[in-house]
């Protein structure tokens, strides 16, 4: 197991370059893997993946930089733009008590528009890429590209090694792809913080700032979440041409702050109680990072 260490610091300004420096090596590291995987020919499909909460939206915007600097024209697709809307996923699971809507398998992707989608960018045709919205739970609006000969397609998502997503996109030509991931324990002081508890954490954060989602819900959904991982994500991690480690060894201080409060709004009768406490217990011996420490382009940004 890898581990990275949070340095202790009783000057802010010292604490403010630190938080730039480990912003700075992660850049660097995405550098070095988008190296490895350049010189693939007439390269026009990438993926990037990762389970979730691992930093794929800010690597796949320092990954677009980088090829257009090369002076590649770059489409973002992000796979979640093809969730099917929550209200047709539920009528669908009221038609069939056998079915449990699991918003984190492959089942709720349009498969179908994906793929179609797919093979009209990639023949120059004009293409109409939804957009889908967390919050309402439904597509809503969206963009239509019209491709040029040597367009770049980024397609972003934890579905990306996802069997039937995967095949749409590997047999489309040349594919390379990128795994993200917190790969590294995180040291605390006394404290270890493994990769999946940080991603918890991560997304306890983002889905309540972000998606208005409420603690507790995030909590219940968690159990199907890393069941999904172990059995569409993880497995097939090694298929990638290059992993990124995106473990940030201040993120723990950063999320103490945003944490705190929504960890102690876990009720007793509340079923992740004891494992709200648990981390909530853990992040009282963490010295807090101020947000404003954040470099511009910080992975951070993307939680917080």
């Amino acid at each position: 197991m890898k581990y990275k260490t949070m340095r202790s610091f009783t000057d802010e300004n010292a604490l403010r370059d630190y938080v730039a420096e480990c912003d700075r090596r992660l850049d660097t590291e995405i550098e070095a893997a988008l190296r490895c995987i350049e010189e693939a020919q007439d390269l026009r499909l990438f993926g990037l993946t990762g389970p979730t909460c691992s930093g794929k939206t800010t690597a796949a915007k320092k990954i677009t930089s980088y090829l257009e600097e090369k002076g590649l024209r770059v489409h973002v697709v992000s796979v979640d733009d093809f969730y099917f809307d929550k209200e047709y996923l539920q009528k669908r699971a009221d038609a069939d008590p056998e079915i449990e809507i699991d918003y984190d398998s492959e089942d709720t992707i349009d498969i179908d528009l994906l793929a179609e989608q797919t093979k009209n960018l990639l023949a120059c045709k004009e293409t109409f890429l939804p957009r889908f919205d967390f919050r309402s739970g439904k597509r809503i609006g969206g963009e239509t590209l019209i491709p040029r000969a040597k367009d770049v397609f980024l397609f972003e998502g934890i579905q990306i090694l996802y069997p039937r997503v995967n095949h749409i996109l590997s047999q489309s030509g040349n594919y390379q792809s990128i795994y993200i991931c917190p790969l590294s324990t995180l040291q605390v002081g006394a404290l270890d913080f493994e990769p999946n508890e940080i991603r918890l954490m991560r997304r306890l954060v983002r889905d309540y700032l972000h998606r208005a989602t409420a603690p507790s819900f995030t909590f219940y959904l968690w159990k199907s979440v890393r069941e999904n991982e172990d059995k569409n994500i993880f497995p097939y991690a090694h298929n990638c041409n290059a992993q990124i480690d995106s473990t940030m060894p201040y993120e723990i201080g950063m999320l103490k702050p945003y944490l705190m409060p929504l960890l102690e709004e876990i009720t007793t009768e509340d079923p992740s109680y004891e494992e709200a406490s648990r981390i909530l217990e853990k992040l009282r011996g963490v010295s807090s990072v101020s947000h404003r420490y954040m470099t511009e382009n910080s992975l951070y940004k993307e939680f917080i």
